[in-house]
């Protein structure tokens, strides 16, 4: 008896102990889970109150001489998941010297994420590898190492190096960067090493690891300048990299201090898992998670318990999206200790099939080429496509950066990639690792977790141009010489198609103003409402931006081997020039919205449809009705009949000249009415945005040009450069025999660029262009994104000989 009640005794231990412990796991489970839901929560609200966008831009080729025209194709895409994004309606686009001096700027018009746009390069430019970036007014929110930048090089046979293209004196950086963030002691550690020249571009050097000037491990690059190694750092011990160039140079660094305490990440890749291995100098009992995201796209969280300091999670690679994934690991206080990035390839990518009729030609000979997109999962995807054909030889190539590689890798790094090609050119081992170098090097985040779990929404001093061209300027008190705030002023675009806004300052006296219609070089004129006062004068400010990145360019050096294809590239572009130069100056007409801001008039008046009187007040008095003209203490008013009141307006009307605002009438009476067209009247109150009218007179001039009217001293004129009009692309025609027999030479080494190419996934279509009288090999390259974001490269190469049919 006394042995059963002590067996009964026992049980009821074991079975409290066990509930014990089982309800403290269920708790810390519990606790883990809201620890990794708030993490979640707080990257769900990050994305949800911040669209990021991303662009990038194919060029039809990246060598260029003075007086060719460099064309290029812009994909508009959302950050998050490479899905084109139809957030703003205009990029900016800019040719930057080594100085970051913009030599040319344009800006385009976006439509569904896409736009298109050339630059002429004038004669006028130095030789030496410029900068093309492109960005949005909304990205200049956001790190300027967003913007999409990638080198060309112009050449100007005309003119000799300038100083600025004369080799520098050498200079090496070497970094070192551990693998999570930190260096712990006495926990092993992966630390990758980047040795980069003056320009950016990777080196070749030979370095050990001295530990107190004992030899403790060598290490040497293996791609681009990258590599890594592994060692424990230990307490009070120094490390330094002694590093030998093959130039013969001798570089000492000292490696990245090793903290007393901490936590270490490793992430070791298998053929379908990934094991992250979190080690800390914290023995046991205290919780870690790992949270895993893909772009918006959280993927991933679990949380553990560190047991001998020491935490292992195993993470399926089916689970991670296409592209860059971020482990992130936290503590238990929801603090970030250790981050790197994954790099997983796409299992499947949109298959394009490219093919050419032929695959030699002669000159002036029609190509004909089929592209075909394979089928997608998405039932209703389609592709959308940029096409350049142009002529390889020892100054162009196909190295370019493809969309793929930007959008699903180097487009979320930071820093210059040098040839990120290499890392989409194989799927083996050698390739891997050198992904993982540059993630160990390059990686960076979007946001700050520090910033994103505060759960505060961020503030933007940009905002998208979701309609056209926002304008800005300051309004500045002539008098005081400071920023004058709420004080009502108009924007307006004379011409056949006027624009016409308004705007109050704010606080610090900005006004915006949204332009939808605004193409090539236009006048803009700003005012205030000098019905108020007229003390006021406008600054503007200039859209583009004035950040640029660290990024250096290349070093330019042309080699002896390229003089006869320098030569002859030049012959060719000067034979274009004289012979088709009207035909590559041709500029297709922009769908312009010719409709007023009022879209609708109450009453319109076409003046050669009535007798044409001497004087503004004859045609107003004779035939313009529900509108007076009176003299008040010897100053003219309109009153206006309103037609919701039946009674007429106490103030005057906005009177409008070829969309610029008319507020001396007097001066308006003596405008020549033989140069006015038409007029159009409403006979109501009419609201834009805080601005409020009492009925509109729009008058329109036959010339668009103001009728020679006087606006007065307290308009601000600029000249303005709106959205870019569209070149057309010059190819000639050889259907005939008196075409291909015609003597005017064709010396094109671009034979065709196509911006506009759509097809359904399983569709084709058939691209048809002529050979020149340039033999050679040519490429053929597209590039283009699916409406499920799937970018898209295929390419394919024909010959030219110099034989004619």
């Amino acid at each position: 008896m006394t042995n059963l009640k002590f067996s009964n005794l026992n049980q009821f231990k074991i079975h409290a102990c066990l509930l014990f412990i089982s309800s403290f796991f269920f708790v810390s489970n519990t606790r883990a889970q809201d620890n990794l839901n708030a993490i979640q929560s707080s990257l769900n609200q990050y994305y949800q109150n911040t669209i990021e966008e991303k662009i990038f831009v194919h060029t039809d080729k990246s060598f260029y001489l003075t007086g060719e025209i460099a064309w290029f194709k812009l994909y508009v895409v959302n950050a998050a998941n490479n899905k084109p994004l139809n957030l703003s309606k205009v990029a900016y686009v800019e040719i930057l010297d080594s100085n970051n001096k913009a030599i040319l700027r344009a800006k385009i018009a976006l439509k569904e994420g896409e736009g298109n746009g050339s630059f002429y390069l004038p004669v006028n430019l130095n030789s030496g590898n410029y900068k093309f970036r492109a960005y949005t007014n909304w990205m200049k929110n956001f790190d300027v190492s967003f913007f999409f930048r990638k080198n060309i090089t112009i050449v100007n046979m005309q003119k000799g190096l300038s100083a600025s293209a004369m080799k520098p004196a050498h200079q090496y950086d070497i970094q070192f960067f551990p693998e999570g963030g930190n260096l712990v002691n006495n926990i092993p550690s992966k630390v990758a090493f980047k040795g980069t020249n003056e320009h950016g571009r990777g080196i070749d050097f030979y370095g050990v690891v001295l530990d107190n000037n004992d030899t403790l491990l060598s290490f040497k690059p293996q791609h681009a300048g990258m590599g890594s190694f592994t060692f424990t750092p230990l307490p009070n011990h120094i490390y330094k990299a002694y590093i030998k160039l093959y130039s013969g140079d001798v570089v000492l660094k000292a490696l990245p201090t090793a903290y007393s305490s901490g936590y270490v990440l490793n992430v070791v890749d298998s053929a379908d898992k990934i094991k992250a291995v979190v080690q800390s100098d914290i023995m046991s009992g205290h919780e870690v998670f790992l949270f895993v995201h893909s772009g918006d796209d959280p993927k991933l969280s679990l949380g553990s318990f560190l047991q001998d300091g020491r935490a292992t999670f195993i993470i399926d690679k089916a689970m991670l999206g296409n592209g860059i994934s971020h482990l992130t690991i936290f503590n238990e206080f929801h603090q970030p200790v250790c981050e790197r990035l994954y790099f997983k390839k796409p299992e499947k990518e949109l298959e394009i099939k490219l093919n050419a009729d032929q695959s030699n030609y002669i000159r002036r000979n029609d190509v004909n080429l089929n592209i075909a997109v394979g089928n997608n999962e998405s039932e209703k995807d389609s592709v959308s496509l940029s096409m350049a054909v142009y002529r390889l030889d020892s100054l162009q190539s196909n190295d370019d950066p493809a969309i793929n590689s930007y959008l699903l890798l180097t487009g979320d790094l930071k820093g210059f990639v040098e040839d990120p090609g290499y890392y989409f050119m194989k799927d083996d081992a050698e390739t891997k690792i050198a992904i993982d170098n540059l993630l160990l090097t390059n990686g960076w985040r979007r946001f700050k977790w520090e910033n994103l779990l505060k759960n505060t929404k961020p503030f933007f001093a940009f905002i998208p141009e979701y309609n056209g061209a926002v304008i800005q300027a300051k309004v500045i008190n002539t008098i005081t010489g400071t920023p004058a705030n709420n004080i009502e002023t108009f924007i307006s675009v004379p011409g056949f198609a006027p624009d016409f806004n308004s705007s109050f300052s704010d606080n610090d006296g900005l006004v915006k103003y949204e332009l939808k219609n605004v193409y090539g070089t236009q006048e803009i004129i700003l005012q205030p409402n000098i019905r108020r006062d007229s003390t006021y004068k406008f600054d503007y400010i200039e859209p583009f931006s004035d950040k640029f990145s660290d990024a250096t360019l290349p070093e330019f050096n042309l080699h002896q081997e390229t003089a006869n294809a320098l030569r002859e590239e030049s012959i060719s572009m000067q034979v274009q020039n004289i012979y088709s130069g009207k035909n590559i100056k041709l500029f297709l007409k922009p769908q312009v919205d010719s409709i007023p801001f009022y879209v609708n008039a109450d009453a319109s008046y076409l003046l050669d449809n009535y007798t044409r009187f001497t004087t503004i007040e004859e045609i107003l008095r004779e035939y313009v009705t529900l509108v007076d003209v009176r003299k008040r203490e010897g100053r003219v008013h309109y009153d206006v009949f309103d037609n919701a009141t039946s009674q007429s307006f106490k103030s005057d009307p906005l009177v409008l000249l070829d969309g610029v605002p008319v507020f001396d009438l007097n001066k308006f009476m003596t405008v020549d009415p033989l140069k006015l067209e038409k007029l159009e009247v409403l006979n109501r109150k009419y609201f834009l945005g805080n601005s409020s009218f009492n009925g509109i007179l729009s008058w329109s001039s036959y010339k668009g040009d103001l009728a020679d009217a006087d606006l007065g001293n307290h308009v601000t004129t600029i000249d303005y450069d709106g959205l870019q009009m569209e070149r057309e692309f010059y190819s000639p025609v050889y259907e005939n025999d008196a075409e291909l027999s015609s003597h005017i030479p064709d010396f094109r080494n671009v034979l065709s660029w196509s911006p506009h190419i759509k097809i359904a996934t399983g569709g084709s279509q058939k691209i048809h262009f002529y050979t020149s009288d340039l033999p050679g090999k040519y490429l053929v390259m597209i590039q283009g994104i699916s409406a499920s974001g799937i970018p898209v490269v295929a390419t394919t190469t024909f010959s030219v000989s110099s034989r004619s049919k």
